[in-house]
């Protein structure tokens, strides 16, 4: 599941960057998370779910809905504006670095260490490199706007992670179909606002070329891969799922340079190589 988590989700960066060409990037991550709630709805229907929800689960759904899908789908759809599809892949490798850094304040038995000090030291030097250390002394507009999207990605992946825990610690009692239908109900909502003021200034172009992309964007990177993801959060733990991380950039390198043609930088294999080796330093002990 793992496996076939990261290949979805590996895949979805292109999506986003062939939708920008016909929607802002808060129509894709509105519309995303639109088509994604009717997908599930229908199911959570055929299923004849019925989910006890008090006060406190609400808030979490909603808190999970909108820093760990709305505001991720956004960062990474306006990123993508600017940096490659791939890039904004490699990106989320950092995911288990933050996973070894929160863990230590949210967990009581995953406390910091010396060698996890060691791998986030290498891990973050592997993001230098996929920045491109020396970009980060040139401060012209180009070069500004690539590292500003660079660092709204790693916000992003910092938003997965935050509502992994979250729903790990205060969601277990719900099953997990429950968590993905109305994290990503409660993640459209809010997001319905900030589509009819982006679609006021800035109109889609839609046509069924267009709303392919959308369409794969909604049902698989967003409903069926969040089920597999809050599946494996539930049975198996924040940590195991942020292994995930080891696969989307090997598959957003693959499926950039295949489907987009995008260039493969050597900056970007040493970055991830480094990154992931951090992890592995970190995680091994």
């Amino acid at each position: 599941m793992l496996f076939i988590l990261s290949a979805i989700w590996g895949s979805a960066f292109i999506a986003i960057k062939v939708s920008l060409n016909y929607f802002s990037p808060v129509s894709v991550a509105s519309y995303r998370l639109i088509v994604a709630s009717i997908f599930l709805l229908i199911f959570y229907i055929i299923g004849k779910y019925k989910t006890s929800l008090n006060r406190t689960d609400l808030i979490m759904l909603l808190f999970v809905g909108v820093v760990g899908n709305f505001l991720p789908f956004y960062l990474i759809s306006w990123s993508e504006q600017h940096i490659q599809s791939s890039t904004a892949g490699i990106l989320m490798g950092v995911g288990p670095i933050l996973t070894l850094i929160l863990s230590h304040f949210f967990t009581k038995d995953d406390r910091f260490t010396y060698s996890k000090l060691i791998s986030i030291s290498i891990g973050f030097i592997g993001v230098l490199f996929i920045f491109e250390i020396d970009t980060l002394f040139n401060f012209g507009t180009a070069n500004s706007l690539q590292l500003f999207s660079k660092f709204l990605i790693i916000i992003a992946a910092l938003g997965y992670m935050i509502s992994n825990i979250v729903a790990y610690n205060t969601l277990k009692h719900i099953d997990s179909f429950s968590i993905t239908f109305f994290a990503t109900l409660f993640g459209a909502l809010v997001s319905v606002p900030f589509l009819l003021y982006s679609e006021n200034i800035q109109p889609s172009y839609i046509n069924f070329t267009a709303l392919l992309p959308i369409l794969y964007l909604g049902i698989f990177p967003t409903a069926l891969a969040f089920q597999l993801r809050y599946h494996i959060t539930k049975t198996s733990g924040p940590v195991f799922l942020s292994y995930v991380a080891y696969l989307i950039p090997i598959f957003a390198l693959i499926w950039g340079f295949v489907l987009l043609s995008e260039e493969i930088y050597l900056n970007s294999i040493i970055g991830i190589t480094l990154i992931l080796f951090g992890v592995y330093i970190g995680k091994k002990n």
